[in-house]
């Protein structure tokens, strides 16, 4: 009898350390620190490769553990994996929103990798999810041009890189001081600035009285060599002796036209009616070189004093007077 109650005795008190002890898998792996970030940037790195790949994802997510044991120094932790797990199915199963999902779980690797380094010491992987972020965008159909760099990219980078390098070498050395340097620079773009709008201005000026000038000029009205004759003394008689070489140059233009020397043709500019008598073939040739010398003095003048703004002055009047008197027109 004693025999059989130590049995029994000796069964029930293996039944009870049976109960109370927990049960062990043989697969299950503990991590140190440093491992598991390693094993953290080994995750990262395999979604960057099964990204494209549905059947790639639903393995990387069955091959997670229900949690990873994490040993720092004494004590020991469990870390669940289901929320990774959430975002790789989500990816896995949702294709319009895989980059938003898998992007979030670089982020929750990256924070974990993070909160284990802060608890052990060990220097944390460095957190890449804006990158990730960057690449996803430029990987879009809509950037496919902006990934290739031209070679003209390039260089024109090089250029203004050596420029910005250049310019701000010479303003660290402007006075020892940097501030005094931009200041002298800004300095200098305004009064660049400020002589391109002057010059522009100016051009500007000069053709809109070139154009006035070439408009007065195709609105010359018809005359009489007299009556032009007539109008230069008149405005003579006023003192506005730029007026009356104006008026004796169309007297001239109406005096040739008259005798022959010259088509009656109002388009033509001052030079081109120099350039028509030289060949006309309605001149004498005793009197065509007289003529030409007259009518060209008479041009030049005009161009000088109506189109050059240059003073005239009562010489200036009487030659062209001269001038009408060797091209036929008999003054009274």
């Amino acid at each position: 009898m004693l025999v059989v109650l130590l049995a029994c005795i000796s069964v029930l008190l293996g039944t009870t350390r049976a109960s109370v002890s927990p049960p062990q898998s043989p697969a299950e792996t503990i991590y140190d620190a440093k491992s598991f970030l390693e094993e953290l940037g080994r995750l990262k790195a395999g979604i960057e490769v099964a990204r494209q790949s549905t059947e790639a994802l639903q393995a990387l997510r069955k091959a997670l553990p229900n949690a990873w044991t994490v040993r720092t120094g004494s004590r020991i932790y469990g870390v669940p994996t289901d929320l990774l797990a959430s975002r790789l199915e989500k990816a896995e199963k949702q294709p319009g929103i895989r980059d938003q999902q898998l992007g979030e779980a670089r982020n929750y690797l990256d924070a974990l990798a993070a909160e284990v380094s802060s608890l052990s010491g060990q220097p944390a992987p460095r957190g890449d999810s804006a990158r990730s972020k960057l690449d996803a965008i430029l990987r879009r159909p809509e950037f496919a041009h902006a990934a290739q760099e031209s070679w003209w990219d390039k260089f024109r980078a090089r250029i203004y890189r050596f420029i910005f390098d250049a310019l701000d070498r010479l303003l660290s050395r402007v006075g020892g001081q940097k501030s005094l340097g931009v200041a002298l620079l800004w300095i200098a773009i305004c009064t660049a600035a400020i002589f391109i709008a002057y010059s522009i201005f100016r051009l500007w000026f000069r053709t809109a009285k070139v154009q006035e000038m070439a408009l007065q000029a195709a609105a010359v009205p018809s005359r009489t060599w007299q009556e032009w004759i007539q109008a230069a003394r008149e405005a003579a008689a006023h003192g506005d002796y730029r007026m009356a070489v104006h008026c004796g140059y169309w007297a001239s233009i109406a005096r040739l036209q008259d005798l022959g020397a010259l088509a009656p043709d109002r388009t033509k500019t001052p030079r081109e009616y120099l350039r028509a008598l030289a060949k006309s073939k309605l001149v004498m040739p005793e009197t065509l070189a007289g003529r030409q010398q007259a009518l060209s003095l008479l041009t030049t003048r005009l161009e000088k004093i109506w189109y050059g703004f240059q003073p005239a002055t009562e010489a200036d009047f009487r030659d062209s007077l001269t001038q009408l008197e060797t091209l036929g027109c008999h003054l009274p």
